[in-house]
């Protein structure tokens, strides 16, 4: 048995260890590679030494005890490392510069494109969207409005083609701006004309309500609109109104410029002057400005009318006169006798 432990010291050693220990095949491996590196690595001994540990170990019956680890060390954890890892790192770390650079420059698929790449700034500039946005909004919003120009307008068949643009860009924009312009008059002119159609339809009602006694003449506030001055048989004013002589004048400013207000003028000037002219202000009471206003273009039309006969009069006695002393018979001019009977 000695013979056969000197010869063989690892079968010893595993028969000493197996029993008492219970260890996996990784460590057993582990034991067996650091008891050869402790083989190989210790100084050589005479042949004296090892006959004396010899007889030493076989006169020992007790088995060789291994050094009891400091903590426990699973096989995936030795104590020794055998190849190269990575060191230990904590988690949820800020990364480094280094990784940093280099997670710019990684490339996935579907994966937002690099800094410093075109695409990359296509999609990160607030300009170039602002740009486009704006852009498509107008092209949206020309295309609209011509569109519903041409569907909608009395004269769209004016516009000129969009082929002459090119040739003759001033000519174009010019004929364009012209239509546009003939469209705005003819949509003001509508316009004017559905609100004096919808104030004339206020005033029937009301004419209608003071002509059915519907109407209270005795209250103290204006129920609706005005309407002094359209009918012969109502002057449009109650019972107070009436006492006082007509309606107090309220003017606006629009009230003002029809009446005759200058530019820069101030009201209280224009209300002085206005007050000085007493028969057209009795008659604003009475009848309102737009009664007045109105009579007084009838007056002007008809003075303008009776001028104009009696100018075209007055031309035709300066034609008639004219042409009669065109035909007049002239008298025959004497001839002058001269000197020495020469003529």
């Amino acid at each position: 048995m000695s013979a056969l432990q000197g010869a063989h010291p690892s079968r010893t050693l595993l028969s000493g260890t197996m029993f008492p220990l219970f260890m996996c095949r990784q460590c057993l491996r582990n034991t067996i590679r650091n008891q050869h590196q402790y083989q190989h690595a210790r100084p050589r001994i005479s042949s004296s030494t090892t006959s004396s540990y010899r007889a030493a170990s076989t006169n020992s019956s007790k088995p060789i005890v291994l050094e009891q680890p400091d903590k426990f060390r699973p096989p995936s954890h030795p104590a020794r490392l055998n190849r190269p890892r990575r060191p230990p790192a904590a988690y949820n770390q800020g990364a480094t510069s280094e990784e940093k650079a280099r997670q710019q420059n990684r490339s996935y698929p579907h994966m937002f494109p690099n800094r410093g790449t075109f695409m990359h700034w296509f999609l990160t500039d607030r300009k170039i969207h602002l740009w486009i946005t704006m852009g498509t909004l107008t092209i949206l919003a020309c295309i609209t409005m011509t569109q519903s120009f041409v569907r909608t307008s009395p004269y769209a068949h004016l516009l000129p083609s969009l082929s002459s643009f090119p040739l003759h860009p001033i000519e174009y924009i010019s004929e364009t701006l012209s239509v546009l312009r003939l469209h705005i008059e003819y949509e003001t002119q509508r316009t004017n004309e559905s609100r004096q159609q919808k104030i004339l339809d206020a005033q029937k009602r009301r004419l209608y309500r003071r002509a059915h006694g519907l109407e209270d003449l005795n209250a103290d506030e204006d129920q609706g609109i005005d309407v002094r001055g359209l009918v012969p048989w109502d002057d449009g004013l109650t019972n107070k109104e009436r006492t006082h002589g007509g309606r107090e004048v309220v003017l606006t400013g629009a009230d003002m410029i029809k009446l005759g207000m200058q530019p820069g003028e101030h009201q209280i000037d224009f209300m002085k002057r206005l007050e000085a002219q007493g028969e057209r202000l009795r008659m604003i009471k009475e009848k309102g400005v737009d009664a007045v206003l109105r009579e007084e273009q009838e007056a002007t039309r008809r003075g303008s009318a009776a001028g104009e006969l009696a100018a075209e009069g007055q031309s035709f006695g300066q034609d008639q006169a004219q042409h009669e002393h065109e035909h007049q018979p002239q008298p025959e001019k004497r001839k002058r006798k001269l000197w020495l009977g020469i003529w």
